[in-house]
Protein backbone atom coordinates (compact mmCIF):
# COMPACT_ATOMS: atom_id res chain seq x y z
CA UNK A 1 0.00 0.00 0.00
CA UNK A 2 1.47 3.35 -1.02
CA UNK A 3 0.40 6.89 -0.35
CA UNK A 4 -1.22 7.40 -3.73
CA UNK A 5 -3.62 4.45 -3.47
CA UNK A 6 -4.78 4.80 0.15
CA UNK A 7 -8.53 5.16 0.62
CA UNK A 8 -9.74 8.70 1.18
CA UNK A 9 -12.58 7.56 3.48
CA UNK A 10 -15.34 8.98 1.30
CA UNK A 11 -16.76 6.08 -0.72
CA UNK A 12 -20.06 4.31 -0.17
CA UNK A 13 -18.21 1.09 0.68
CA UNK A 14 -16.36 2.64 3.61
CA UNK A 15 -17.31 3.25 7.21
CA UNK A 16 -19.45 6.20 8.20
CA UNK A 17 -17.74 9.29 9.59
CA UNK A 18 -18.93 11.23 12.58
CA UNK A 19 -17.83 14.58 14.05
CA UNK A 20 -15.87 14.18 17.27
CA UNK A 21 -17.95 16.11 19.77
CA UNK A 22 -18.42 19.79 19.09
CA UNK A 23 -15.53 19.99 16.63
CA UNK A 24 -14.83 19.98 12.92
CA UNK A 25 -12.81 16.77 13.21
CA UNK A 26 -14.49 13.78 11.54
CA UNK A 27 -13.55 10.27 12.59
CA UNK A 28 -14.63 6.82 11.43
CA UNK A 29 -17.28 5.08 13.52
CA UNK A 30 -14.73 2.36 14.25
CA UNK A 31 -11.31 3.21 15.68
CA UNK A 32 -8.31 0.89 15.59
CA UNK A 33 -7.09 0.28 19.14
CA UNK A 34 -3.42 -0.63 19.41
CA UNK A 35 -3.09 -1.86 22.99
CA UNK A 36 -2.08 -5.24 21.53
CA UNK A 37 1.01 -3.70 19.90
CA UNK A 38 4.45 -3.92 21.49
CA UNK A 39 3.77 -5.73 24.75
CA UNK A 40 6.58 -7.58 26.52
CA UNK A 41 6.79 -9.80 29.61
CA UNK A 42 4.39 -7.75 31.69
CA UNK A 43 0.70 -6.83 31.80
CA UNK A 44 0.91 -5.46 28.25
CA UNK A 45 2.29 -8.77 27.05
CA UNK A 46 -0.80 -10.52 28.43
CA UNK A 47 -2.98 -8.18 26.38
CA UNK A 48 -0.89 -8.46 23.23
CA UNK A 49 2.69 -8.52 22.02
CA UNK A 50 2.29 -7.93 18.30
CA UNK A 51 5.45 -6.68 16.64
CA UNK A 52 5.99 -4.55 13.55
CA UNK A 53 5.14 -6.95 10.74
CA UNK A 54 1.98 -8.21 12.45
CA UNK A 55 0.91 -4.66 13.32
CA UNK A 56 1.48 -3.51 9.74
CA UNK A 57 -0.93 -6.18 8.51
CA UNK A 58 -3.66 -5.07 10.94
CA UNK A 59 -3.12 -1.40 10.13
CA UNK A 60 -3.42 -2.15 6.42
CA UNK A 61 -6.70 -4.04 6.93
CA UNK A 62 -8.11 -1.21 9.04
CA UNK A 63 -7.13 1.55 6.62
CA UNK A 64 -8.46 -0.30 3.59
CA UNK A 65 -11.78 -0.81 5.40
CA UNK A 66 -12.11 2.93 5.90
CA UNK A 67 -10.87 3.31 9.48
CA UNK A 68 -9.10 6.66 9.70
CA UNK A 69 -8.95 6.78 13.51
CA UNK A 70 -6.07 5.15 15.44
CA UNK A 71 -5.84 5.14 19.22
CA UNK A 72 -2.79 4.37 21.33
CA UNK A 73 -1.17 5.52 24.59
CA UNK A 74 2.32 6.15 25.83
CA UNK A 75 1.90 3.50 28.53
CA UNK A 76 0.97 0.69 26.09
CA UNK A 77 4.05 -1.48 25.95
CA UNK A 78 5.86 1.39 27.71
CA UNK A 79 6.11 3.29 24.44
CA UNK A 80 6.21 0.19 22.24
CA UNK A 81 2.74 0.68 20.80
CA UNK A 82 3.41 4.29 19.78
CA UNK A 83 6.70 3.33 18.14
CA UNK A 84 5.07 0.55 16.15
CA UNK A 85 2.12 2.74 15.10
CA UNK A 86 4.43 5.51 13.90
CA UNK A 87 6.63 3.11 11.95
CA UNK A 88 3.62 1.30 10.50
CA UNK A 89 2.28 4.52 8.99
CA UNK A 90 5.69 5.04 7.40
CA UNK A 91 5.92 1.45 6.19
CA UNK A 92 2.46 1.65 4.59
CA UNK A 93 3.12 5.02 2.98
CA UNK A 94 0.20 6.69 4.76
CA UNK A 95 -0.19 10.42 4.31
CA UNK A 96 -0.29 12.04 7.72
CA UNK A 97 -3.43 14.05 6.88
CA UNK A 98 -5.32 10.84 6.03
CA UNK A 99 -5.32 9.53 9.60
CA UNK A 100 -6.46 10.84 12.97
CA UNK A 101 -3.87 9.87 15.57
CA UNK A 102 -4.97 9.74 19.20
CA UNK A 103 -2.73 8.98 22.16
CA UNK A 104 -2.88 9.36 25.92
CA UNK A 105 -0.81 10.40 28.93
CA UNK A 106 -1.01 9.69 32.67
CA UNK A 107 0.63 6.40 33.62
CA UNK A 108 4.17 5.99 34.99
CA UNK A 109 6.83 6.28 32.30
CA UNK A 110 9.81 6.31 34.62
CA UNK A 111 10.88 6.31 38.25
CA UNK A 112 9.86 8.99 40.69
CA UNK A 113 6.68 10.94 41.45
CA UNK A 114 7.06 13.37 38.53
CA UNK A 115 7.24 10.70 35.84
CA UNK A 116 3.49 10.05 36.07
CA UNK A 117 0.18 11.84 36.42
CA UNK A 118 -1.37 14.89 34.74
CA UNK A 119 0.98 17.59 35.94
CA UNK A 120 2.23 20.26 33.54
CA UNK A 121 5.74 18.82 33.60
CA UNK A 122 4.71 15.25 32.88
CA UNK A 123 2.27 16.26 30.14
CA UNK A 124 4.79 18.47 28.36
CA UNK A 125 7.59 15.88 28.61
CA UNK A 126 5.45 12.97 27.50
CA UNK A 127 3.88 14.81 24.59
CA UNK A 128 7.37 15.44 23.23
CA UNK A 129 8.26 11.77 23.71
CA UNK A 130 5.04 10.59 22.05
CA UNK A 131 5.66 12.83 19.03
CA UNK A 132 9.10 11.28 18.62
CA UNK A 133 7.83 7.71 18.91
CA UNK A 134 4.94 8.36 16.51
CA UNK A 135 7.32 10.10 14.06
CA UNK A 136 4.99 13.06 13.63
CA UNK A 137 4.97 16.74 14.49
CA UNK A 138 1.41 16.83 15.81
CA UNK A 139 -1.11 14.65 17.64
CA UNK A 140 -4.71 14.96 16.49
CA UNK A 141 -6.27 14.01 19.83
CA UNK A 142 -4.30 14.10 23.08
CA UNK A 143 -6.12 12.52 26.00
CA UNK A 144 -5.60 12.46 29.75
CA UNK A 145 -5.74 8.73 30.46
CA UNK A 146 -7.41 8.98 33.86
CA UNK A 147 -8.09 11.38 36.72
CA UNK A 148 -5.06 12.53 38.71
CA UNK A 149 -6.16 13.43 42.26
CA UNK A 150 -2.77 14.95 43.04
CA UNK A 151 -2.86 17.61 40.28
CA UNK A 152 -5.30 20.53 40.08
CA UNK A 153 -7.55 20.20 37.05
CA UNK A 154 -6.64 23.80 36.15
CA UNK A 155 -2.98 22.86 35.80
CA UNK A 156 -3.78 19.93 33.53
CA UNK A 157 -6.05 21.96 31.26
CA UNK A 158 -3.60 24.87 31.04
CA UNK A 159 -0.85 22.46 29.96
CA UNK A 160 -3.07 20.96 27.26
CA UNK A 161 -3.96 24.44 26.06
CA UNK A 162 -0.26 25.31 25.79
CA UNK A 163 0.33 22.24 23.58
CA UNK A 164 -2.54 23.30 21.32
CA UNK A 165 -1.16 26.82 21.06
CA UNK A 166 2.26 25.42 20.19
CA UNK A 167 0.74 23.31 17.41
CA UNK A 168 1.83 19.97 18.88
CA UNK A 169 -1.77 18.96 19.62
CA UNK A 170 -4.92 19.67 17.59
CA UNK A 171 -7.70 18.55 19.99
CA UNK A 172 -7.86 17.41 23.61
CA UNK A 173 -9.89 14.74 25.36
CA UNK A 174 -10.25 12.83 28.61
CA UNK A 175 -10.51 9.17 29.52
CA UNK A 176 -12.02 7.37 32.50
CA UNK A 177 -13.26 10.50 34.29
CA UNK A 178 -16.47 10.70 36.29
CA UNK A 179 -19.27 12.91 35.00
CA UNK A 180 -18.71 15.59 37.67
CA UNK A 181 -14.99 15.68 36.87
CA UNK A 182 -15.62 16.13 33.14
CA UNK A 183 -18.22 18.81 33.84
CA UNK A 184 -15.85 20.67 36.15
CA UNK A 185 -13.16 20.57 33.47
CA UNK A 186 -15.61 21.88 30.88
CA UNK A 187 -16.51 24.75 33.19
CA UNK A 188 -12.85 25.64 33.68
CA UNK A 189 -12.10 25.63 29.95
CA UNK A 190 -15.04 27.95 29.31
CA UNK A 191 -14.22 30.31 32.15
CA UNK A 192 -10.54 30.57 31.17
CA UNK A 193 -11.09 30.45 27.39
CA UNK A 194 -8.98 27.33 27.01
CA UNK A 195 -9.21 24.76 24.20
CA UNK A 196 -12.43 22.77 24.62
CA UNK A 197 -12.72 19.12 25.61
CA UNK A 198 -14.07 17.31 22.56
CA UNK A 199 -14.14 13.69 23.71
CA UNK A 200 -14.26 11.20 26.53
CA UNK A 201 -12.93 7.67 26.19
CA UNK A 202 -14.89 5.34 28.44
CA UNK A 203 -15.99 1.75 28.98
CA UNK A 204 -19.47 0.91 27.68
CA UNK A 205 -20.92 -2.48 26.77
CA UNK A 206 -24.08 -4.55 27.00
CA UNK A 207 -22.71 -5.98 30.27
CA UNK A 208 -21.40 -2.64 31.49
CA UNK A 209 -23.98 0.11 31.00
CA UNK A 210 -23.05 2.12 34.13
CA UNK A 211 -22.08 5.03 31.88
CA UNK A 212 -25.77 5.62 31.16
CA UNK A 213 -26.48 6.82 34.72
CA UNK A 214 -24.53 10.11 34.72
CA UNK A 215 -21.86 10.19 32.00
CA UNK A 216 -23.99 9.63 28.89
CA UNK A 217 -26.55 12.37 29.71
CA UNK A 218 -23.69 14.77 30.44
CA UNK A 219 -21.95 13.99 27.15
CA UNK A 220 -25.18 14.53 25.23
CA UNK A 221 -25.91 17.78 27.04
CA UNK A 222 -22.43 19.21 26.43
CA UNK A 223 -21.91 17.72 22.95
CA UNK A 224 -18.79 15.78 23.93
CA UNK A 225 -17.90 12.78 21.77
CA UNK A 226 -17.72 9.27 23.21
CA UNK A 227 -14.99 6.80 22.29
CA UNK A 228 -15.78 3.34 23.64
CA UNK A 229 -12.94 1.16 24.89
CA UNK A 230 -13.19 -2.63 25.41
CA UNK A 231 -16.52 -2.91 23.55
CA UNK A 232 -16.42 -6.70 23.96
CA UNK A 233 -15.76 -6.46 27.72
CA UNK A 234 -12.28 -7.93 27.47
CA UNK A 235 -13.50 -10.63 25.09
CA UNK A 236 -16.42 -11.70 27.28
CA UNK A 237 -19.00 -10.59 24.69
CA UNK A 238 -17.43 -12.78 22.04
CA UNK A 239 -19.57 -15.49 23.63
CA UNK A 240 -16.70 -17.90 24.17
CA UNK A 241 -16.92 -17.63 27.97
CA UNK A 242 -20.54 -18.77 28.23
CA UNK A 243 -22.51 -21.62 26.68
CA UNK A 244 -21.69 -25.15 25.53
CA UNK A 245 -18.42 -24.17 23.84
CA UNK A 246 -17.17 -21.98 26.71
CA UNK A 247 -13.41 -21.85 27.17
CA UNK A 248 -11.19 -20.15 29.72
CA UNK A 249 -8.07 -20.65 27.59
CA UNK A 250 -7.86 -17.00 26.63
CA UNK A 251 -6.89 -13.56 27.88
CA UNK A 252 -9.50 -13.43 30.65
CA UNK A 253 -7.99 -16.53 32.25
CA UNK A 254 -4.89 -14.46 33.02
CA UNK A 255 -6.28 -10.92 33.02
CA UNK A 256 -9.92 -10.84 34.13
CA UNK A 257 -10.72 -7.24 33.17
CA UNK A 258 -12.99 -5.31 32.96
CA UNK A 259 -15.18 -6.82 35.70
CA UNK A 260 -18.35 -8.56 34.52
CA UNK A 261 -21.39 -9.80 36.44
CA UNK A 262 -21.36 -13.30 34.95
CA UNK A 263 -24.85 -14.15 36.23
CA UNK A 264 -26.40 -11.22 34.34
CA UNK A 265 -23.98 -11.71 31.48
CA UNK A 266 -25.22 -15.22 30.71
CA UNK A 267 -28.71 -13.93 30.00
CA UNK A 268 -27.35 -11.10 27.86
CA UNK A 269 -25.31 -13.51 25.75
CA UNK A 270 -28.28 -15.87 25.42
CA UNK A 271 -30.35 -13.08 23.83
CA UNK A 272 -27.40 -11.98 21.70
CA UNK A 273 -27.03 -15.54 20.36
CA UNK A 274 -30.71 -15.68 19.46
CA UNK A 275 -30.40 -12.44 17.49
CA UNK A 276 -27.13 -13.49 15.84
CA UNK A 277 -28.62 -16.84 14.77
CA UNK A 278 -31.28 -15.02 12.78
CA UNK A 279 -28.86 -12.88 10.75
CA UNK A 280 -26.36 -13.25 7.95
CA UNK A 281 -23.89 -10.99 6.16
CA UNK A 282 -22.91 -11.94 2.61
CA UNK A 283 -24.19 -15.45 3.26
CA UNK A 284 -22.09 -15.85 6.40
CA UNK A 285 -23.44 -16.13 9.96
CA UNK A 286 -23.29 -13.07 12.20
CA UNK A 287 -21.26 -13.57 15.38
CA UNK A 288 -22.18 -12.70 18.95
CA UNK A 289 -19.28 -10.24 19.00
CA UNK A 290 -20.71 -8.45 15.97
CA UNK A 291 -24.05 -8.04 17.76
CA UNK A 292 -22.24 -6.46 20.72
CA UNK A 293 -20.44 -3.98 18.47
CA UNK A 294 -23.53 -3.26 16.39
CA UNK A 295 -25.52 -2.46 19.54
CA UNK A 296 -22.97 0.18 20.49
CA UNK A 297 -23.07 1.71 17.01
CA UNK A 298 -26.85 2.05 17.39
CA UNK A 299 -26.46 4.15 20.56
CA UNK A 300 -26.79 7.89 19.81
CA UNK A 301 -24.20 8.90 22.44
CA UNK A 302 -21.44 6.83 20.77
CA UNK A 303 -19.08 8.54 18.32
CA UNK A 304 -16.54 5.78 17.68
CA UNK A 305 -15.99 2.25 18.95
CA UNK A 306 -12.40 1.20 19.55
CA UNK A 307 -11.67 -2.28 18.21
CA UNK A 308 -8.44 -4.12 18.84
CA UNK A 309 -7.26 -7.50 17.64
CA UNK A 310 -4.39 -9.92 17.68
CA UNK A 311 -5.23 -11.61 14.37
CA UNK A 312 -6.40 -10.38 10.97
CA UNK A 313 -9.53 -12.55 11.08
CA UNK A 314 -10.56 -11.02 14.42
CA UNK A 315 -10.15 -7.52 13.05
CA UNK A 316 -12.08 -8.28 9.86
CA UNK A 317 -14.89 -9.84 11.89
CA UNK A 318 -15.12 -6.76 14.09
CA UNK A 319 -15.11 -4.38 11.12
CA UNK A 320 -18.00 -6.25 9.52
CA UNK A 321 -20.09 -5.43 12.60
CA UNK A 322 -20.59 -1.92 11.21
CA UNK A 323 -22.86 -3.47 8.56
CA UNK A 324 -25.10 -5.27 11.06
CA UNK A 325 -28.47 -3.57 11.48
CA UNK A 326 -30.61 -4.25 14.53
CA UNK A 327 -34.38 -3.87 14.41
CA UNK A 328 -36.38 -1.97 17.01
CA UNK A 329 -37.55 -5.28 18.48
CA UNK A 330 -34.00 -6.59 18.68
CA UNK A 331 -32.78 -3.41 20.35
CA UNK A 332 -35.66 -3.61 22.80
CA UNK A 333 -34.80 -7.23 23.65
CA UNK A 334 -31.16 -6.34 24.27
CA UNK A 335 -32.17 -3.35 26.36
CA UNK A 336 -34.54 -5.44 28.47
CA UNK A 337 -32.00 -8.15 29.30
CA UNK A 338 -29.09 -5.78 29.97
CA UNK A 339 -30.89 -2.85 31.62
CA UNK A 340 -29.29 -1.34 34.71
CA UNK A 341 -30.96 -1.88 38.07
CA UNK A 342 -32.73 1.26 39.23
CA UNK A 343 -30.75 3.53 41.54
CA UNK A 344 -31.31 6.82 43.27
CA UNK A 345 -31.51 9.60 42.15
CA UNK A 346 -32.43 8.20 38.74
CA UNK A 347 -35.73 6.67 39.76
CA UNK A 348 -36.68 9.81 41.71
CA UNK A 349 -35.80 12.12 38.82
CA UNK A 350 -37.98 10.03 36.53
CA UNK A 351 -40.82 10.02 39.06
CA UNK A 352 -40.69 13.78 39.66
CA UNK A 353 -40.61 14.50 35.92
CA UNK A 354 -44.04 12.98 35.42
CA UNK A 355 -45.78 16.30 35.94
CA UNK A 356 -44.11 17.57 32.77
CA UNK A 357 -45.31 14.53 30.84
CA UNK A 358 -48.87 15.22 31.95
CA UNK A 359 -48.58 18.89 31.10
CA UNK A 360 -47.50 18.09 27.57
CA UNK A 361 -50.67 16.17 26.80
Amino acid sequence: MTAHNLPRFTGDNLLRSRPLGNSGLFVSELCLGTMTFGGTEDIWGLIGNLQQEQADELMKIALEAGINFIDTANIYGHGGSERIVGQSLKNLGVRREDVVLATKVLGPMGEGPNARGASRGHIMNECKASLARLQTDYIDLYQIHGFDPATPIEETLEALNTLVQQGHVRYVGLSNWAAWQVMKAIGITRARHLCPIVSLQAYYTLVGRDLEREIAPMLTSENVGLMVWSPLAGGYLSGKYEGPDASEENRRAKFDFPPVDRERGREVIRVMREIADGKQLDGEPVSVAQIALAWLLHQPVVTSVIIGAKRPDQLKDNIRAARVRLSDDELAALDEVSRLPEEYPGWMIQFMAQYRDHGAE
